[in-house]
């Protein structure tokens, strides 16, 4: 696992969570749905950052 896959899943964690206190925060429904939208697509990016591990090691052991 390289240090990007680190920072990278770090950020996500962060934008993520972010995203949720904007969305409990929020007095209207556009500011709800950003929050959500921020949310699942840090969730969306982690799967594709541990997929993309998990290719690379499969990548690895075929060679």
């Amino acid at each position: 696992m390289g240090m990007d896959r680190i920072i990278f899943g770090v950020l996500t964690i962060v934008v993520g969570l972010l995203g949720l206190f904007y969305a409990s925060g929020s007095h209207d429904g556009y500011s709800y749905f950003v929050g959500l939208t921020l949310f699942i697509g840090a969730i969306l990016f982690m799967f594709q950052l541990i997929k993309g591990h998990y290719d690379q090691i499969d990548a690895a052991d075929h060679s």
